[in-house]
C-alpha cells in the first residue's frame, strides 16, 4: 500500500477510535478545521452534481400501500410500513436488478420453544420521520411477533439514518425479564441472485490465532444458484462485513459499526456463539444471508433487558457512464531533483490526468521524507510548490500522499499520544511499519482515538498552505484494535472488548470530502479491502497491490481476476501492476496487464508505457461519458476463440467493440455482434467500420447473422464502430 516513484515496495498492515481531546491545543485546531459532514453543503439545482458529492433524499410516505421511499438519483430504497417498517427494496438508478432484496430485511428471535418471531408480522408499528441537513432519520418502534401475529413481548426500536450512498441502522433490542432465546438475528435477508460474488472480513481475533495485527483482507468466494462447486459460507464467528457483487453492474454491502463487542461478547459472553449463514434459497431463488451473534440449534441462552446492534448497508453510487481510462504518476523530492517543468509538460502530452507526491520513507537515505504527521517534510517547499503549481499550469490535478493509520515516532505529537492513540494487540503492543531495517513509515494508529482530530488537522494544515487539489490516502481502511483506551477505559492495562474503526473511516471520508469540495480530488488506495461506502466518496480507487498471485509466464483469464479489480464499475479504478506482475515476468505480461485492464474499463497504476502505447485505440470513441460500458463479460458480442474477449462502449446508435487476443500468437476468429443486448440497443445497424489496424469497412449484415472472420495480432486489441 506504499506505491513510490523509485523502490520495490512490500505489503504492510493498519488501524483507528475517538477517545480524548488532543493536548497542548492541538485540538482546538482539528476541531476548528473539521467539516462536520451534515453540513457539507448542496449544489445549486441547474449545476450537474458529481456522485461523489451528498446531495438531499427526497422523502415520499403512502399511507395507502403502507410504503416510505427514500430515493437519490442514484438509488431508492423503500421501507413497508405494514411489515415493521423493515426495508423491502433497494434498487440502483443504473443497475440491473428491479430489487437487490428478495426478501425484506428481517429482524427475528428464534425463542426456547423454536417459535420464530420477527418484526415483519407487525402490521402496525410506530414509525416517525425527520431530516437532519441532508440526512433523513427514520424511528420504528414495534414488537416481535410469530408467524400468527401473537405477540411475545420482545420489542424492537430501530433507527435508521439515511447518509451520502449508506444507511447506518441500530436495532434496540428489548426483553421482557427471564426470557431465553436460541437465536437472535438483527439481519436476516435474500439477496438478488445476480449478487454472484462476494467478500467478506472474517470476525476472527488474536483468540481464534489470527496475527496480532492482521489486515482482515476479505476473504472471497462466489455462490451461483446454477454450479454446485460453490459452497455456502456458514461461520460461528460475525464477519465484520460482507460485500456482494454484480461484477462490473452493481452491488450491495452490510458491515458492523466499531463496537464489535455488540456482536460478539453482548448475547453469550464469549466469542463464537453466533453465526453467520450464506446459502441459496429455493422460494424465492436468490441468496439467503443470516447474521446471529446469538445462535444455537436446541439450546437456549437468556437475553439481557436491552441489546444494542449497530450496522450499516450500504450500495454503490453508480451514474451509468462510462470512465475513461485513469491515467496517473505520481513524484517525490528525489535528492532534491524534484520533477522537472520540462518532464511535467511531457506529462501533459501524454495524457497524464493526476499526479500525488509520494515520499512516506527515507528511500535515498538523506532523512528528508514526508514523515507522517510532521510538518513541513521539507526544507525546499519551494520547489514542491513549483511541482504543484507547474502541474496546474498543464490541467493535471494533484495531491498528496497522507496514511490514515501511521504517525511518525519522531514527531512530538507521538512522543506524546502515541500509546493513546496507537492501534494495539492484546498484550498492549503497538505495531510499527518498517520498509527496511531501521527505516520506518510509523507506528499503526487507530482512528478511533485522538489521531483522528490530529490527521485531519495535519490533512488541513497542507491543503491550506500549498496549491493543491486534494488528497490521497493510504491505508483507507478499518482495522481491529485491542486499545482499552479507544473503549471508554481509564487503565491502559484494563481488557479490550474489541473495536476497529468503522465508524470514524466513514467520518475522515465524508470531511474530506466536504474539506477538498464538489470539484476536490480524492483518491484512496484500499486493497483486498474495497467498500462501496468508502469509495462513494473518492474520484479514484488505487486496488491490487498485494494479496494475489503472481504473473509469472501466462496472463490469467478474465475470469480468475480480483473481484476489486473493476468491483461493481462505479468508479474509476488503477490495477497496481508492480503488485501483480513477477519482476521477471517477460515484458509482454505488461501488455496483456494493460489489455485486460480495458476490458474491464479500468487502467494500469500507475499508468505504464504499454498504457499509452493501447491509447489510440480508444481516441475515436471521443467523451468516454456519453457512453455506457459492458466489460468483458458482456453477452453483446460472442468470439469463437477462448483466448479472446470482448468489451463494449455503447451510446444511443452507435458502439464501439473493443476485441483482444490474450495470446503471444495471432489468431483468426468469427465475430457476432448481438445489437438488442448492448447497453444501448441498436435496432437495425446500418454501419460496421474497423476503426484499427489499418481500418476498412465490414459487412454490418454478416457481423449481426452468422459472424465476420477477422484475425487479432498476439497481445492485442483492435476496435470496430457499429451504427
Amino acid at each position: 500500500m506504499k506505491p513510490t516513484v523509485s523502490c520495490t515496495l512490500s505489503g504492510l498492515i493498519p488501524n483507528r477510535k475517538k477517545c480524548r481531546m488532543i493536548a497542548r491545543g492541538v485540538c482546538l485546531w482539528a476541531i476548528a478545521f473539521s467539516l462536520a459532514p451534515a453540513a457539507l453543503p448542496a449544489a445549486p439545482a441547474t449545476e450537474e452534481v458529481p456522485r461523489t458529492w451528498p446531495q438531499a433524499y427526497q422523502v415520499q410516505r403512502d399511507d395507502a400501500s403502507g410504503i416510505l421511499t427514500l430515493s437519490t438519483p442514484y438509488y431508492t430504497v423503500e421501507q413497508n410500513l405494514k411489515k415493521g417498517g423493515a426495508i423491502t427494496r433497494i434498487t440502483l438508478t443504473h443497475g440491473k436488478a428491479a430489487n437487490l432484496l428478495l426478501q425484506p430485511v428481517e429482524t427475528r428471535v428464534c425463542d426456547e420453544k423454536g417459535t420464530v418471531l420477527t418484526d415483519l408480522n407487525d402490521a402496525a408499528p410506530t414509525v416517525a420521520h425527520r431530516r437532519e441537513g441532508l440526512h433523513e432519520i427514520v424511528t420504528v418502534e414495534c414488537e416481535l411477533k410469530d408467524e400468527g401475529g401473537r405477540a411475545s413481548g420482545l420489542q424492537l426500536k430501530t433507527t435508521l439514518q439515511y447518509r451520502w450512498g449508506y444507511v447506518k441502522i441500530r436495532k434496540e433490542l428489548l426483553a421482557p425479564a427471564g426470557t431465553s432465546a436460541r437465536e437472535v438475528c438483527p439481519l436476516s435477508v435474500v439477496l438478488a441472485p445476480n449478487l454472484t460474488d462476494y467478500g467478506y472480513r472474517e470476525g476472527i481475533t488474536e483468540a481464534e490465532k489470527a496475527p496480532p495485527f492482521a489486515f482482515g483482507s476479505n476473504r472471497w468466494g462466489k455462490l451461483r444458484l446454477d454450479d454446485p462447486s460453490d459452497k455456502s459460507l456458514d461461520t460461528r464467528y460475525v464477519p465484520r462485513s460482507m460485500i456482494f457483487v454484480d461484477p462490473g453492474v452493481e452491488g450491495l454491502e452490510w458491515f458492523v459499526s466499531s463496537d464489535l463487542s455488540q456482536w460478539e461478547l453482548q448475547l453469550t459472553g464469549s466469542r463464537g456463539g453466533g453465526r453467520c449463514l450464506l446459502e441459496r434459497n429455493q422460494d424465492p431463488r436468490g441468496l439467503a444471508l443470516s447474521v446471529s451473534p446469538l445462535w444455537s440449534p436446541d439450546a437456549a441462552a437468556a437475553l439481557p433487558a436491552a441489546a444494542t446492534f449497530d450496522f450499516y448497508l450500504a450500495v454503490p453510487i453508480l451514474d451509468g457512464r462510462a470512465h475513461g481510462p485513469w491515467l496517473h504518476t505520481s513524484f517525490n523530492r528525489n535528492r532534491g531533483e524534484w520533477v522537472s517543468t520540462e518532464a511535467i509538460e511531457r506529462w501533459a502530452e501524454k495524457g497524464i490526468q493526476t499526479v500525488h507526491c509520494h515520499n512516506d520513507g527515507d528511500y535515498y537515505d538523506d532523512g528528508l521524507f514526508w514523515h507522517d504527521g510532521a510538518y513541513p517534510p521539507y526544507p525546499d517547499m519551494d520547489r514542491y510548490d513549483k511541482v504543484l503549481n507547474d502541474c496546474r499550469a498543464v490541467g493535471i490535478r494533484t495531491a498528496t500522499y497522507f496514511s490514515n493509520k501511521e504517525l511518525h515516532p519522531s514527531t512530538k505529537e507521538f512522543q506524546e499520544h502515541g500509546q493513546e492513540w496507537g492501534r494495539m494487540n492484546s498484550k498492549g503492543e503497538l505495531r510499527h511499519n518498517f520498509y527496511r531495517p531501521e527505516r520506518e513509515f510509523g507506528a499503526q494508529m487507530c482512528l478511533r482515538s485522538g489521531w483522528l482530530d490530529f490527521l485531519k488537522f495535519s490533512i488541513d494544515r497542507v491543503l491550506k498552505n500549498h496549491p493543491l487539489d486534494g488528497v490521497y490516502y493510504d491505508w483507507n481502511v478499518a482495522l481491529l484494535c485491542s486499545n482499552p483506551l479507544h473503549e471508554g477505559a481509564t487503565d491502559p492495562a484494563a481488557p479490550a472488548k474489541g473495536h476497529w474503526d468503522m465508524d470514524e473511516l466513514l467520518d475522515l471520508m465524508e470531511w474530506t470530502r466536504a474539506r477538498v469540495g464538489k470539484d476536490g480530488l480524492v483518491i484512496v488506495h484500499n486493497t483486498t479491502t474495497p467498500m462501496f461506502a468508502v469509495e462513494n466518496f473518492a474520484d479514484y480507487v488505487v486496488a491490487t497491490e498485494w494479496g494475489y498471485k503472481k504473473w509469472t509466464d501466462r496472463a490469467p483469464d478474465l475470469q480468475d481476476l480480483p473481484l476489486e479489480t473493476s468491483l461493481a464499475g462505479a468508479i474509476p479504478r488503477g490495477a497496481i501492476s508492480y503488485g501483480v506482475l513477477a519482476a521477471d515476468a517477460p515484458r509482454r505480461l505488461h501488455r496483456l496487464f494493460a489489455i485486460e485492464a480495458f476490458l474491464n474499463g479500468v487502467a494500469p497504476w500507475p499508468a505504464s508505457e504499454e498504457t499509452f502505447d493501447l491509447l489510440p485505440l480508444l481516441k475515436p470513441i471521443g467523451d468516454f461519458r456519453e457512453y455506457r460500458f459492458a466489460d468483458w463479460r458482456t453477452t453483446a458480442v460472442t468470439l469463437s476463440h477462448p483466448r479472446c474477449a470482448a468489451a463494449v462502449y455503447s451510446r444511443p446508435g452507435e458502439a464501439h467493440l473493443l476485441i483482444a487476443n490474450l495470446d503471444g500468437e495471432p489468431h483468426e476468429l468469427t465475430c457476432t455482434l448481438h445489437p438488442q443486448n448492448l447497453p444501448y440497443p441498436i435496432a437495425n445497424p446500418t454501419a460496421a467500420t474497423m476503426v484499427s489496424s489499418g481500418g476498412g469497412d465490414l459487412n454490418v449484415g454478416q457481423l449481426v447473422g452468422e459472424g465476420i472472420k477477422i484475425t487479432i495480432p498476439g497481445d492485442d486489441m483492435i476496435v470496430i464502430r457499429v451504427r
